[in-house]
């Protein structure tokens, strides 16, 4: 009897995670096309760039979260301030 061959999962380098990420990212339609960029140092998923809606903020998190390779997340998208007006721009304002 033999016993069964294991293969060992190949953990991905930092540039490979990246790019992952990045494809995973540009898969997902509920985000804008190349608003958001992910970077990687020892495993750590650093997302950044900026967004209309916290629930697209919330998307790209989860849409690395379970890549292999992956040992933590950093978040910092911003989402940017949808419907603030300049004071100016309403009647009577100062």
């Amino acid at each position: 009897l033999h016993a069964p061959s294991q293969t060992v999962a190949h953990a991905p380098t930092d540039l490979e995670l990246a790019n992952d990420a990045q494809s995973a990212l540009s898969w997902n339609l509920l985000l804008p096309l190349g608003a958001i960029s992910a970077s990687v140092e020892s495993g750590w998923l650093t997302l950044s760039g900026e967004v209309m809606w916290h629930h697209q903020r919330q998307d790209a998190e989860e849409c690395v979260r379970h890549l292999p390779g992956v040992a933590g997340i950093r978040n910092d998208i911003t989402v940017r301030a949808v419907g603030t007006l300049a004071r100016a721009n309403f009647k009577g304002a100062p």
